[in-house]
């Protein structure tokens, strides 16, 4: 049988019998809890969900100028020409802080995660977003 053949033919994929790690007794309780709210969004720059199916999505948009035209970043893209991104600091659990710098904007993004008695289900969260721009001297809050 050539390659060709052999690309073509049906494969039988057998798993692998032994639990999901996420229904082990060491992911259950408060572990379980604690991981519920994160930032399990792959392929965006700032991105925060849930780790159930339907889960409430939350994530951040914005409009740059280059070149004369307008464009949105959103997805991450090696065509966006980011100079720099990514999670400077990150604990998967409780809190992260990313740096992004777009041409002439630095935009920051911190992730807070805290579980108190009127908390709900995972806790509470909250997302900072600081954006400084060079050409302009003030620089604001989202």
């Amino acid at each position: 049988m050539n390659q060709a053949e052999e690309a073509q033919t049906a494969r039988v994929v057998t798993p692998f019998p032994a639990p999901k790690i996420m229904d082990l007794p060491q992911s259950q309780g408060e572990h379980k809890e604690s991981l519920y709210w994160g930032t399990y969004r792959p392929h965006v720059y700032v991105g925060i969900r849930s780790r159930t199916p339907r889960s409430l999505i939350a994530g951040l948009m914005w409009i740059g100028l280059k070149d004369g035209r307008f464009f949105i970043r959103h997805v991450c893209q090696d065509s966006d020409e980011l100079s720099r991104y990514g999670w400077t600091q990150h604990n998967v659990r409780d809190f992260g802080h990313q740096l992004l710098v777009d041409q002439d904007m630095t935009l920051e993004s911190s992730f807070l995660k805290s579980k108190g008695d009127g908390s709900g289900y995972g806790g509470d969260w909250a997302v900072r977003i600081d954006v400084q721009n060079e050409k302009c001297l003030n620089y604001g809050e989202i």
